[in-house]
């Protein structure tokens, strides 16, 4: 991409007098938008971070609530087999 400079660079100094408000307002806006990008890339990274995050929490939830399902199901289990007299 071409930048406002590069672009100047090409002209003469009279086009470059002639248009001075606007290669201003250009450049001002060029900034803008460079600093706008650099946001948005650093929030990008904060998101995949804060996702990369959440997904490893679910793994574990999940993993976590099989393993509870499995301990309940042990202790019914043994519940039942207190409650039922051998034959």
């Amino acid at each position: 991409m071409k930048t406002v400079d590069k672009l100047i660079s090409e002209w003469n100094e009279e086009e470059r007098k002639k248009f001075k408000d606007l290669i201003a307002e250009c450049q001002e806006r060029e900034r803008r938008l460079i600093e706008a990008s650099r946001v948005c890339k650093d929030n990008l990274s904060k998101l995949t971070e804060s996702l990369i995050s959440l997904l490893s929490n679910s793994q574990n939830m999940k993993q976590n609530t099989v393993k509870l399902a499995d301990d309940l199901s042990g202790i019914h289990l043994q519940l039942w087999n207190k409650k039922t007299p051998s034959a």
